[in-house]
């Protein structure tokens, strides 16, 4: 039986696409919509309709209200993003709407009929550096938990854009920025939902989610940038954020649109899933009902950061984010409170989508990526050279 509900939920056999793009916005984004139109047309026909059915409106409110994101992206950064996705929709064959609509996806999804009613979504991430590892490189660690679909189909992309740096990231065909990134000079940014979101009040169309890691990771060189940068472009929605660099570390942030809060690393490590861990910022979000799953993939992943402290490496790292570990009962027990989460043992076609595990050296990131849930064993190399 397992492995027919293996065969649903994981339609492709092989590991992740590595798909490889550079020069100017434009060039970067026809090399990309090239690569992957079949994959983005897909996504666009399913992903769309299937955003305004569950928002409840439909699609040519949906696109409004993406249109009024490309406004924060002209206003913040300029041009140089919607350039890229106008070469994706034109390479793919797909209305540049769509693609906007595509890399808005998570804040429509958090703004959409409201940001009062967001939904909870669960990932688990941390980081440890110095005293935490075993010989002080940093050593990170992302799952991406939701829907098999459409993260079934990411594919790894690796751009060296003609302006800033070189970065990599596990993408869903057609968006230019994700959830974890990394770049040429050793930073790292891991992202998670926040809580339920924030109430009405506390919403802006600010930069979309994955625009702005894509500004982060393509312009910051060290985690101190990464910083600012946030504090001077705010998302629309609430996010976790684990900010961080080889060479000092970084702190997790708390962010809504009009607040943020520093979270500071326990003894050269973070740890994060999906709640608030510093209470300031609880005025300002929804709060789910705790505890949940989010508290006890926390005390897993802390726990397990804790037991390796000194030796943790790239392939502990891998480790921790494939454990099955969950808090709630004090056992092995794959679910929805283990860190690689299994939602099809209660009838949900949803959990782990993939992992990221990471290695900074002084002369490359070492990254494995996985497909899937981790413990599946669907992992892919790559080595992104430093910048000289």
């Amino acid at each position: 039986m397992w492995d027919a509900l293996r065969e649903g939920l994981y339609p492709w056999k092989g590991t992740m696409p590595v798909i490889e793009i550079s020069g100017s916005p434009r060039e970067m984004g026809l090399e990309y919509g090239r690569s992957c139109a079949p994959m983005i047309r897909m996504i666009a026909e399913f992903f769309i309709p299937g955003l305004a059915s569950l928002v409840g409106m439909p699609v040519e409110e949906v696109t409004a209200e993406a249109l009024k994101y490309e406004k924060a992206i002209r206003a913040t950064t300029g041009t140089a993003y919607i350039e890229e996705m106008q070469g994706i929709a034109e390479a793919s064959e797909v209305p540049y709407e769509q693609i906007l609509v595509l890399n808005c996806g998570w804040d429509l999804l958090g703004s959409l009929p409201t940001p009062g009613t967001h939904p909870f979504y669960m990932c688990s991430s941390f980081a440890a550096w110095g005293s935490r590892t075993e010989d002080g490189r940093l050593i990170c660690g992302h799952n991406d938990d939701g829907s098999r679909f459409i993260d079934q189909f990411l594919v790894l992309l690796v751009a060296r854009p003609d302006q800033g740096h070189a970065f990599v990231t596990p993408i869903v065909p057609g968006y230019i920025g994700y959830h974890r990134m990394w770049n040429d000079v050793g930073c790292v940014t891991l992202g998670l939902s926040l809580e339920r979101g924030c109430p009405d009040d506390n919403f802006a169309h600010n930069l979309p989610w994955w625009i702005r890691f894509r500004h982060l990771i393509q312009t910051a060189s060290s985690s101190a940038e990464m910083l600012r940068i946030t504090k001077e472009i705010p998302p629309a929605t609430p996010m976790n954020l684990i900010a961080v660099d080889s060479a000092n570390g970084g702190v997790l942030l708390h962010e809504s649109a009009n607040h943020t809060v520093e979270v500071a690393p326990i003894d050269d490590s973070l740890v994060c899933t999906n709640h608030a861990i510093d209470d300031a910022i609880v005025p300002h979000l929804m709060m789910l009902e705790h505890p949940s799953g989010t508290d006890y993939r926390y005390q897993t992943m802390r726990r397990l950061v804790d037991e390796h402290t000194g030796r943790i490496t790239l392939e502990t790292a891998k480790a921790i984010q494939s454990s099955h570990f969950d808090a709630s009962e004090g056992r092995e027990k794959p679910g929805a409170c283990s860190p690689c989460t299994h939602y099809e043992y209660v009838g949900k076609h949803a959990g782990t989508v993939s992992t990221v595990a990471l290695e900074v050296t002084e002369a490359s990131v070492r990254s494995n990526v996985s497909l899937g849930n981790p413990c599946e064993g669907r992992w892919i190399e790559h080595e992104l050279p430093m910048a000289a």
